[in-house]
């Protein structure tokens, strides 16, 4: 029965066996083997390995290729994923190519073989990368929506998925900025987001009267660079009201508006899922509470924020989802930004796309979310509160060029 040893007790009887073992004989070999097996407690071929020297005792990984990727991508990788807000590594395959050479700009040129590396890396080996930089985040909202019953007779509700192959068909949701208590005023956002590009827009809006939620419609539909087709939203009654629908349905043109279901999230995914991404990523989940705060964070959204989200900020759709007994396998696209989406969608020639392409090639993501960071300082300093974002995007103070 092998002794209970410790590892420096093993590692000076192997010291002094190593030196004895290779000066015998096969006999005196076996008989120093079979010594070593009883003092230590090692399997017979691990011992004859650590005695003959072709095994080192040490606590590195021996054997396997050795690792492709190292620290110099990481800083890489984690400067862009930081900056862009933190995606998960698929669709980071994506945020790479497009921050790659505005890093460069930023920080220097990199070497040839690490920026090939950098645009072949696989998304598997991204995150195994970034896996010592995450961050464990993750707060429940409170829900804000109130049901507007007055016009459910006019408005039909839409039980499945739009079948669309185009932009235009807008889903519509709102998020509370209450800090955890809807009691008194303080802001909304409301977002606005096409099921087929994903193009979101979202403003902010002092409580969310019918009229100001219109307002906030209103302007973003001048800003879309498509026409508006069909517009979806929940019961909340700052949709289901008659200022909204007479806004729709007085028009030459047909805009199909429906509501989802009744406490069905999922019949509103594609912008319930923004709520996270677009506002609360960017705003936390504290009070805002002062009328001032609405009209800077609505100049934030405007100016910077949702050119950031839909010009460098790649999202993926779902194409496929199947169900393999208890599990259900989803197959999705390959990340793109929204304008990449819209631009493949219209044409590089439609006059919407050139005007957004000479916009993007003045905006650098790296300087645009040190404005979003100083702006939404702005924002927060009204009421002289630090915000507790979920993501810390920059630890470093900066000036907006």
């Amino acid at each position: 029965m092998a002794l209970t040893m410790s590892a420096n007790s093993r590692a000076e009887v192997l010291a002094k066996c190593k030196a004895r073992y290779q000066g015998r004989g096969k006999q005196g070999r076996g008989r120093l083997l079979d010594e070593v097996c009883a003092l230590c407690g090692y399997e017979r071929k691990y011992a004859n390995k650590l005695l003959s020297g072709k095994r080192i005792p040490s606590g590195r990984r021996s054997g396997g290729p050795a690792a492709t990727y190292g620290d110099e991508h990481r800083a890489v990788l984690k400067t862009i994923w930081l900056a862009a807000e933190q995606p998960c590594g698929k669709r980071l395959v994506g945020v790479v190519p497009v921050w790659l050479p505005h890093y460069e700009q930023q920080h220097g040129k990199l070497t040839g073989t690490i920026r090939r590396e950098l645009l072949t890396m696989s998304a598997a080996s991204i995150d195994r990368l970034l896996k010592p930089c995450r961050l464990q985040h993750g707060a429940k909202r409170r829900c804000g929506t109130k049901p507007g019953g007055l016009l459910k007779q006019q408005i039909a509700v839409r039980c499945g998925p739009w079948e669309v192959t185009g932009p235009g068909w807008i889903e519509a949701d709102t998020v509370s900025h209450c800090g955890g208590s809807a009691q008194g005023d303080f802001v909304w956002s409301v977002t606005l987001t096409d099921i087929h590009t994903q193009w979101t827009e979202t403003r902010a809006v002092w409580n969310k009267g019918a009229a100001g939620v219109l307002a906030a419609i209103a302007d973003i539909e001048t800003q879309l660079p498509f026409k508006l087709r069909g517009f979806d939203s929940d019961n909340g009654n700052e949709f289901i009201n008659w200022h909204l629908y007479a806004y729709f349905k007085q028009r030459s043109e047909v805009i199909n508006l429906t509501r989802s279901r009744e406490y069905r999230k999922n019949d509103n995914a594609h912008v319930e899922q923004k709520n996270w991404s677009h506002v609360r990523q960017l705003t936390g989940y504290d009070r805002l509470d002062q009328p001032q705060q609405a009209v800077l964070l609505n100049r934030l959204y405007t100016e910077l924020w949702n050119r950031f989200r839909n010009y460098f900020c790649p999202v993926m759709k779902l194409v496929s989802k199947t169900r393999d007994g208890g599990k259900i396998k989803r197959g999705y696209d390959q990340a793109q930004t929204p304008f990449q989406r819209l631009r493949h969608c219209l044409g590089a020639r439609h006059p919407a796309i050139r005007k957004l392409t000479a916009e993007l090639k003045a905006l650098n993501p790296f300087t645009l979310k040190q404005q979003v960071e100083t702006g939404l300082r702005a924002v927060w300093r009204p009421r002289t509160v630090v915000s507790a974002r979920p993501t810390a995007s920059l630890q470093q103070p900066f000036s907006v060029s």
